[in-house]
């Protein structure tokens, strides 16, 4: 009896889950409903420092940061690593946000948490008598698997040559032969909502879903469902959670001696309250050291649809063999018009 291929079959289930992603995100009608009357909607907020100054165009790029956008993104990291950031938002609203993937023999293991605290709200009676201070708190936690394939246990802790990977210096690149085909990584996050206002609060939990298909030349392609099911109760009113489909493409261009590297990152996005938006990012890498980034997108938002930040990378301060492999700092800027503009600060480590 004939032994099944395993290529093909990887090839058979990786044709249908996409086609299944793409149908979703390309039909908006399955997701629909009412603009504002999805609930956690602050979980729209651009809070991680690189994809929001990227325009968030994110669902095909590979970082501890991919737990927001794809978490399938997490299965082809090959080392393990951190990232945190802190949002100077609008109207003295602070967000913090960290997220850690660990890498074993048998996939990849995220976790994200972030909290968005209102600071102090003028409270009034119902005869609009002010009577003090409120406050408002709403916090993610997020845990995640991924695994890709094909992948090699022996390659943990090295850069894989197929992937769009960042610029460390520090991080060997594998030199055994590998087969050069196509990568392809599953992933799935649990989420764990939980919202306060004054002495109100509402929970739930929810899921996501994605997938991301590595090509030769670095190209990936990489589709996901965010906020799948569940709703929120505050008072007696149910509101579903904002459930978000992501389609996104990804390509890097090399200068001669890789002196400057350009990644251009493209999403098409549709929110369950909200038409179709699409979305494009540029990150200039130069000698290794320093980034530029821009982005745009298309989505109506209050105040500017372009969004920009830098990033310098530190890891030539590290020493070779050292457990901390890389460092990097980042900066994004994001305007709101005249509720004014949003600082974003964040660091990432490798080891």
């Amino acid at each position: 009896m004939r032994k099944p291929d395993n290529h093909n079959l990887v090839g058979f289930f990786t044709k249908r889950i996409f086609a299944l992603l793409f149908f979703l995100c390309f039909n908006g009608n399955l997701f629909a409903s009412s603009a504002g009357t999805t609930s956690a909607n602050f979980l729209k907020i651009p809070i991680a420092v690189i994809p929001a100054s990227l325009g968030q165009s994110y669902t095909a790029m590979i970082s501890p940061d991919s737990i927001l956008f794809n978490p399938a993104g997490l299965g082809l990291l090959t080392y393990s690593s951190f990232s945190g950031s802190h949002n100077q938002y609008i109207c003295g609203i602070n967000q913090e946000y960290v997220a850690a993937a660990y890498r074993f023999k048998f996939g990849t293991i995220g976790l994200g948490y972030s909290v968005l605290n209102s600071g102090d709200i003028v409270a009034y009676d119902k005869n609009d008598m002010i009577i003090g201070n409120t406050g408002s708190s709403h916090r993610l936690l997020a845990l995640s698997y991924a695994q890709s394939f094909p992948h090699f246990r022996e390659d943990i802790g090295q850069l894989d040559p197929m992937v769009i990977t960042p610029g460390w210096t520090k991080v060997d690149i594998v030199q055994e032969y590998r087969p050069k085909a196509y990568r392809i990584s599953f992933g799935g996050s649990i989420k764990y909502i939980d919202e306060k206002l004054d002495n109100l609060s509402s929970s739930a939990y929810t899921f996501d879903l994605g997938i991301l298909f590595i090509m030769p030349h670095h190209f990936h392609l990489g589709a996901s469902a965010l906020n799948i099911s569940g709703s929120q109760n505050f008072y007696s009113d149910d509101s579903s959670l904002p459930k978000t489909l992501r389609a996104g493409i990804a390509k890097d261009f090399h200068t001669v001696k890789d002196i400057m590297v350009f990644t251009v990152i493209s999403d098409a996005v549709k929110e369950a309250d909200y038409d179709y938006y699409h979305s494009i990012g540029i990150d200039m890498d130069i000698l290794r050291l320093f980034q530029i980034r821009m982005g745009y997108k298309t989505k109506k938002d209050i105040g500017a649809k372009v969004s920009g930040g830098i990033g310098m990378n530190l890891d030539r301060f590290t020493e070779k063999g050292s457990f901390i492999k890389g460092i990097r700092l980042d900066y994004a800027y994001v305007d709101y018009g005249n509720l004014g503009a949003t600082h974003r600060f964040g660091f990432q480590f490798i080891w």
